[in-house]
């Protein structure tokens, strides 16, 4: 799923979630499928409890975390699509 930096999007309320030594384990209520977040992701996790468009996390993010901000983008576009994919953000 591509998702646009302009979309809006927010984490679905059909995960559940719970920080474990500073990261976040999620688990999909449907079929208890479970997923680890790593920091950066654990950070883009609590980013999105409220809908957040797509290129104001990029800003917050740059902000946070050092590095090329094309890689930043890049990075995140992909991650925030395997969390689309997984039915764990939804388009707000």
């Amino acid at each position: 799923m591509d998702i646009a930096p302009d979309a809006i999007i927010v984490r679905t309320s059909e995960a559940l979630a719970t920080e474990v030594d500073g990261e976040v384990v999620l688990i999909r209520i449907e079929d208890g499928v479970y997923f680890g977040l790593d920091q950066i992701g654990t950070e883009i996790w609590r980013r999105l409890a409220a809908p957040k468009q797509v290129s104001v996390l990029f800003e917050e993010l740059r902000e946070h975390f050092e590095g090329d901000s094309g890689r930043i983008e890049q990075e995140t576009l992909a991650f925030l699509a395997e969390l689309a994919e997984n039915r764990l953000v939804l388009p707000a």
